[in-house]
Order: structure tokens, then C-alpha cells, then sequence
């Protein structure tokens, strides 16, 4: 008999397949950063199949494995327990940009995305007047 090969249910994509709440955060936090699961495996030493694992598994990763992909998401364990909605804020940002980025984690998450946009609209022309 043919084996399956792993992966969502036929006719799923992957982003679709439901996730335990840790698993779901590691997902959403590495799609976030535009990571492939390979890309985060090797910033953290884990093989792509390891962090699809983490990110499917029913059961939570042990600390010390949290911990080393929460540091290669740049988020906090917490975050990734579900215990805060706190993402690490980078210590090298500037303390005014550090500030605006509190606010904005405040607000509604209809105004954050309108923000986001508009941010991205203004790099945009930016980067096209450049060429």
C-alpha cells in the first residue's frame, strides 16, 4: 500500500490546517517576518521539517525550544504562550519609533492594518521614485 506523504488533508492548504494556539503563533509570527519554515530553521538550527512539527503539533515545544524560536522570531515566549500579546520590541530601534510603535500596538487592529498601509503605500513610492 502507497504511503501518504505528510501534509494538510487533500484539498487543504496548509495555511488552513488547524493548529494548536502555540503552533498557530509560531505560524503567524514567522509568515509576519516573510520566513519560510526553512529560512527559520536554519537562522535557529532546526531542520524545516522540525519547525513545520512545532507548528502542527498538538503538544508544546519544550522551554528551551521555545525559546530559541521565539529569539529567531524576534517575539517573546509569552507571545508564543498566548500569555501576552507583547511582541519584543528590537532594542536598536530608535526610542521615538519605539514609542509610536506601543501606540500603535494600542490600537484597534482595523486602524493598525489602515496605518500599516499607509506606510507601506508611502515606501512604495518611494522605492518607484528611486528607480
Amino acid at each position: 500500500m502507497k504511503q501518504k506523504k505528510p501534509g494538510p488533508p487533500n484539498g487543504q492548504k496548509l495555511s488552513d490546517v488547524k493548529r494548536n494556539p502555540v503552533g498557530e503563533r509560531i505560524f503567524k509570527a514567522r509568515k509576519a517576518r516573510g520566513l519560510t519554515q526553512t529560512e527559520l530553521g536554519n537562522k535557529i538550527g532546526f531542520s524545516k521539517r522540525m519547525i513545520a512539527h512545532y507548528e502542527s503539533h498538538i503538544g508544546i515545544p519544550s522551554i528551551d525550544i521555545l525559546q530559541k524560536i521565539a529569539d529567531g522570531l524576534n517575539v517573546t515566549v509569552s507571545y508564543l504562550l498566548g500569555e501576552s500579546t507583547q511582541k519584543k520590541i528590537d532594542n536598536n530601534i530608535k526610542p521615538v519609533y519605539r514609542r509610536h510603535l506601543e501606540i500603535l500596538q494600542r490600537l484597534p487592529l482595523k486602524e493598525q492594518k489602515t496605518i500599516i498601509e499607509m506606510v507601506e503605500g508611502f515606501e512604495f513610492k518611494n522605492r518607484t521614485k528611486q528607480k
